[in-house]
């Protein structure tokens, strides 16, 4: 049963460029939602949770412009990602998999499809 339709697009040279800046604000966001979650269990031990971290967006959009471009949605989508990441990784731990790793940093084609 096919559930999804795969559908080429044709984007123009400037729709290029504002998918690639979305693309790598969602990389960038991931990233630094993880680390801020590595640093504060290895600082703190303290775990940072979604909602915490969703209530910063509206502050980096502030101080960071050029996340006003990326719809709000989309950066909550890339947190519900890495926290979805964590709480499968932790989920895999409590079953005893010892060969589960934590969420790593993004590289430049993470969300580019």
């Amino acid at each position: 049963m096919q559930l999804t339709e795969k559908i080429k697009i044709h984007p123009t040279e400037e729709q290029v460029d504002v998918l690639w800046t979305t693309s790598n604000l969602c990389r960038l966001t991931y990233n630094f939602a993880l680390t801020e979650r590595q640093e504060a269990w290895k600082n703190e031990n303290r775990r940072v949770r979604y909602v915490e971290q969703q209530n910063k967006l509206p502050k980096i959009k502030e101080k960071f412009p050029q996340y006003k471009m990326v719809y709000s949605k989309v950066l909550q989508g890339v947190l519900k990602k890495l926290d979805a990441n964590y709480k499968s990784f932790f989920a895999l731990r409590k079953n005893g998999d010892t060969g589960a790793r934590p969420p790593k940093h993004r590289g430049k084609t993470t969300f580019s499809q």
